[in-house]
């Protein structure tokens, strides 16, 4: 028997490794901030939290319907799911051993955890696939089919980006007129506020007299696809809902092709790495909850998920308190006196022990049981994603990674702001001419507003505490630091930030909206029948698709209907007695309407500011009555 044979593991088998820089003091605080923030609460200043108002848990519930949300989902619970199923297989490994009383040879060791159905059908997954491309590539030995299954899975993601612009052109077209205008942008500032109010309606403007300049090249409507040419309109969404089936169909074809294959060296490193980062996060989250049982209800209502609305963890998982039982046997196996090292070892056999199911045996072994054994796996593992989601989130740590980037982001994101920063390079040269003429420092100014050193900068500016009185009076400095300003202030920049959210996230995100619906539709549906996680890749192309759908009914259809019965401007009328400029479903001029109050009530923000006051930059406080909390490291 090998001297340390509780922690000892063959070099082909998961290797667990305790990382003394990991923890930074920054990523602590960035983990605790999510575990608050999932669990209803918020950062006030150092270890102090407090309760979320009701007026913030509105907000954050209107800002999720953007797309990057779901993919960030996939990416994180994609490798997730693949670490709880490389848990439980251990663990089994492990007891295998035991039984036999010798240590496993490699092979016995892979057949029973790299190679098993288990972990290889978390590996298989759409989402895993779409979000892990070092994984499945020529370099890491990937079989043919596999790489044909990341090629469609390649090709989905594309389609995707593209569905995404079609969902929201208004939205895009904005978005790269902004960046590509101007770089650092925050969307709180009323710089943001201020280019919504010009560039909305030149869009809204544009569009009317490209529509009406398109009408007058026939004697009758032009025509789009058979529709009249107001008719574009129905065309996006119809578009959207396309792309939306065809990625669909694509992710389908990646399940297809994408087969088991044995993993190699290289993978299991990459896999055990993923296991050890986590394990060590969690680890060192439970070491500060740890004998503390307000803090220990936080991180059970964190686990739960923010808005509550359906319990990931069910009844029958909890103890009376509502704490999970993956949470307890997780904060019983560690010993706060013992090494990281040690405690990691202890969470990955307790969390291993938690996730076993009873096998049902070969003469009981009917479809039920094996429908039944399946699910419970999956409960299970979900329990450990619950988990892992706490300590491993785009929140916390978001990769930007290109893989999680579609086509719409990389146009709003990398395409634009590459290309404002090419035209500033380029007017550089004629303005050397300037400056030796006129003895100006035109081409160093443009040179430095086009490096992303001097962009950098300006972003950390904002948040830069000795600048505190330099940035008192800006719009995203009070947006985010509400406290140190007057009633009115308060209330104002509130008004403000409440009509923007609407804008963009209600009247411009109506498909994402639609969509949002069947995505979880979809989810849930797969997750009460399925055997295995639903793919939200897979479930976001339904949800556009369905979404996109319903809107270009809801345009070609219900809209025209209304405005007829009352005698308002029709969106497919071919009769030209309404001017399109006042169609309820011009996006741009709608949101152009709504940027207007926005802007006044800013402007009447910072009015109140100046009469008012700044406070000075003092720390936040928890107001009396607001229940808090110290989460202490």
């Amino acid at each position: 028997m090998h001297p340390n044979r509780a922690f000892w593991r063959p070099v082909v088998a998961l290797q667990i490794t305790a990382s003394p820089n990991l923890i930074t003091p920054a990523l602590d605080r960035g983990i605790k901030n999510n575990i608050a923030r999932k669990s209803g609460n918020k950062h006030v200043h150092g270890d102090t939290y407090k309760q979320r108002t009701t007026w913030k848990k509105v907000c954050d519930f209107v800002g999720s319907t953007r797309a990057v949300n779901v993919v960030g989902k996939a990416h994180f619970e994609s490798k997730q799911y693949s670490e709880a199923a490389i848990l439980r297989k251990d663990y089994q490994a492990t007891q295998k051993s035991e039984v036999l009383g010798r240590d496993l040879t490699d092979k016995e060791y892979d057949d029973a955890v790299w190679n098993s159905t288990g972990v290889q059908s978390r590996l298989m997954r759409e989402d895993y696939i779409r979000y892990s491309p070092n994984y499945y590539s020529k370099e890491n030995g990937t079989t043919s089919r596999n790489l044909w299954a990341r090629r469609f899975s390649k090709l989905s993601h594309c389609l995707h980006g593209l569905c995404e612009m079609n969902a929201a052109p208004t939205g895009m077209t904005y978005n790269v007129m902004r960046n590509a205008g101007t770089s650092g942008v925050d969307e709180k500032s009323t710089k943001n506020k201020i280019l919504m109010f010009g560039l909305l309606g030149f869009i809204g403007v544009a569009t009317t007299e490209l529509l009406t300049a398109i009408r007058g090249l026939s004697s009758n409507s032009a025509t789009f696809l058979g529709q009249g040419i107001l008719g574009l309109l129905v065309a996006f969404p119809v578009a959207s809902s396309a792309l939306g089936f065809l990625g669909f169909c694509a992710g389908l074809a990646s399940q297809i092709a994408v087969q088991k294959h044995k993993v190699n060296p290289k993978q299991k490193e990459d896999l055990s790495k993923d296991v050890s980062e986590n394990l060590q996060k969690i680890l060192s989250q439970l070491k500060s909850i740890k004998d503390k049982p307000e803090l220990i209800q936080v991180m059970a209502k964190a686990m739960q998920g923010k808005h509550h609305v359906l319990k990931k963890i069910g009844p029958g998982s909890v103890d009376a308190q509502g704490i999970p039982t993956i949470l307890n046997s997780s904060l019983a196996a560690i010993d706060p006196v013992k090494s990281d090292m040690e405690n990691m070892q202890a969470l990955r056999n307790a969390l291993g022990q938690y996730m076993q199911v009873e096998k049902p045996s070969a003469e009981s072994a009917t479809l039920w049981a094996r429908y039944r054994y399946a699910k419970a796996i999956t409960t299970k593992e979900s329990h450990y994603v619950a988990l892992a989601s706490t300590v491993d989130h785009m929140e916390i740590a978001n990769p930007h990674a290109k893989a999680m980037k579609d086509a719409r982001r990389q146009t709003e994101e990398i395409a634009a702001p590459a290309l404002h920063n090419f035209v500033l390079r380029t007017l550089a040269y004629p303005a050397t001419l300037l400056d030796r003429v006129a003895n100006t420092q035109i081409a160093p100014t443009l040179r430095k507003w086009a490096s992303e050193s001097y962009q950098k900068e300006q972003i950390k500016k904002m948040s830069d505490p000795d600048r505190a009185s330099k940035n008192c009076f800006k719009g995203e400095y009070m947006a985010k630091n509400i406290h140190q300003y007057g009633p009115v202030t308060r209330a104002c920049i509130k008004i403000a930030e409440g009509m923007r959210l609407f804008n963009m996230n209600v009247v411009l995100a109506s498909n994402a909206n639609l969509s949002r619906i069947f995505n979880n539709i979809a989810l849930l549906a797969h997750n009460a029948v399925g055997t295995s996680p639903a793919s939200r890749s897979m479930c976001n192309s339904l949800g556009r698709f369905f979404g996109g759908a319903v809107l270009a009914i809801i345009f070609g259809t219900f809209i025209p209907i209304a405005a007829d019965a009352t005698g308002g401007p029709s969106t497919v009328s071919t009769n030209g007695n309404f001017p399109v400029n006042f169609s309820m479903t011009n996006i741009g001029i709608l949101m152009f309407l709504l940027s207007a109050p926005t802007l006044l009530v800013q402007g009447l923000a910072h009015v109140a500011a100046r009469v008012e006051g700044w406070n000075g930059n003092i720390a936040k406080t928890v107001p009396n009555g607001v229940p808090a909390f110290q989460f202490s490291r």
